[in-house]
This record gives structure tokens, C-alpha cells and sequence, in this order.
């Protein structure tokens, strides 16, 4: 699991990236959302981002799969078109051994 976040225009976004199971049965879920902070508890550590709602998601399968790499958005959220673009390269960027173009 990982979490990517930046800043946009004074709102804080994130990509979480979670890969579940191994070969063929390898999923990976890679989120766009804003990022909340979320306080740690103890007064000497700092509040560190957490995810919202996911707007986009996408789901890559195993190279062995034949599923086909799936993306579903969410109508009740909104992402600046930016922001969106970041976030498809940084999907792009990361390939998934699946034979996506990577970014330069």
C-alpha cells in the first residue's frame, strides 16, 4: 500500500495504491480522492493525510488476467481537471507490467 499526496490550489489530494493477492489473482486498486488530515493522537506527532471518498478508481489485474484494466468514477465527487491529469500519470507512469505507456 501507498500513499501519494500534493497540493492543488490550497486542497490536499491523494493517490493510495493497494495491490491484493499474487499472480494470476494480483489486483491493484490505485484511488484519486482529497486527502484529510487526520490527527495521530499523541501531542508530540504531527496530523498526517488520510483519503476521502474515492472520485476515480482504477483496477489493474494480473498480466496473466484477461480482465481488461477498469476505471470507475464517482458522480457525487469532483476533482479539479489538474488534479485528474496528475493523476493519470502518475498511473501511466507506474505501468503495472500490463503494457501501459509510461510517461516521461
Amino acid at each position: 500500500m501507498s500513499l501519494l499526496t500534493w497540493d492543488y490550489d490550497g486542497d490536499l489530494y491523494c493517490v493510495l495504491t493497494t495491490e491484493t493477492g499474487a499472480g494470476e489473482d494480483r489486483t491493484t486498486h490505485v484511488e484519486l480522492s482529497e486527502a484529510r488530515m487526520v490527527a495521530t493522537g499523541a501531542p508530540a506527532a504531527p496530523a498526517s493525510p488520510a483519503p476521502g471518498p474515492a472520485a476515480v478508481t482504477v483496477v489493474v489485474y494480473a498480466p496473466e488476467e484477461e480482465k481488461p484494466a477498469e476505471v470507475v468514477f464517482d458522480g457525487a465527487q469532483t476533482v479539479p481537471f489538474a488534479v485528474l491529469e496528475r493523476f493519470v500519470a502518475t498511473v501511466a507512469a507506474r505501468g503495472y507490467g500490463i503494457g501501459w505507456p509510461r510517461s516521461s
